[in-house]
């Protein structure tokens, strides 16, 4: 029971943080969690008196609360840092592109966005905001690393994921499995108008100093702008700049002889 509640609370502020700045209200969670109102409610008021969650009694919304940052900067720092080799090369690519560009780090099933920038073109296509989450597959940067594993691994993802994608009505398994496969054949990832319609999205998967896909960057922009030739432009950026933070995380994760 006890292991039962844990994973419950853990589902609880991943919703909440998919959910951004906005929060979300019990209803919300509740439908989130499939459980009971009264069962939700004993959660959230759990996970407040520990800081974890917070409620806003004006907005009657719950967000994410203190306690995680605070235990998020007492952790210790393991390797390179993904965002700071990131961010540079992701503004490089804004402004190279004039498009918007995504950082998604990846978490077990799922493709959290790290980070966000966007180029000078005046029609911005913002389909994800950062810190929320997607089940891998969905979006350019979803398929990216969903192409990146192994077949089994891959299959296996999709199967247990099939459930969450029905959240995403624009796009179906079958898609999803022929989208990944394309992508790997491909050396690119794309979805068009699979997450909001008129939008086309272009990602690659990037991996960490062990050589494991752990990462994705990706553009996305109106589909009159983002032609078929001007995706090959697009790709060659992407795969300039994510060499370039494929071998700074080697670097830095590298011990520096004296």
């Amino acid at each position: 029971m006890a292991l039962q509640t844990l994973d419950r609370a853990v589902a609880a502020l991943q919703a909440l943080g998919a959910a951004g700045p906005m929060g979300l209200r019990l209803i919300h969670l509740q439908q989130s969690l499939g459980l009971t109102k009264p069962t939700t409610h004993r959660l959230m008021q759990a996970l407040v008196d520990h800081g974890l969650a917070r409620h806003v009694d004006e907005t009657r919304r719950y967000h994410l609360g203190p306690s995680l940052r605070l235990m998020s900067n007492l952790a210790p720092s393991e390797g390179p840092d993904l965002l700071k080799a990131c961010t540079p090369a992701i503004q490089r690519l804004a402004e190279a592109s004039g498009d918007t560009v995504f950082l998604g780090a990846r978490d077990g099933l799922y493709t959290v966005c790290m980070s966000r920038a966007t180029g000078d073109y005046p029609i911005r296509a913002i389909t994800v905001e950062v810190g929320s989450r997607r089940p891998l597959g969905i979006g350019a940067g979803g398929l990216a690393l969903l192409a990146s594993l192994p077949d089994e691994e891959a299959l296996r993802i999709v199967q247990v994921l099939t459930p969450r994608y029905a959240a995403y009505p624009l796009v179906s398994v079958e898609q999803i499995m022929a989208s990944q496969r394309l992508a790997r054949r491909q050396g690119y990832a794309l979805s068009d108008g699979r997450v909001a319609q008129g939008v086309r999205g272009v990602a690659l998967a990037l991996t960490d100093a062990t050589g494991q896909p752990c990462a994705t960057i990706g553009l996305a922009a109106i589909r009159q702008r983002m032609s078929q030739r001007r995706i090959g432009d697009l790709v060659d950026l992407l795969r300039q700049e994510i060499g370039w933070i494929e071998r700074s995380l080697r670097e830095t994760a590298t011990p520096r002889m004296n």
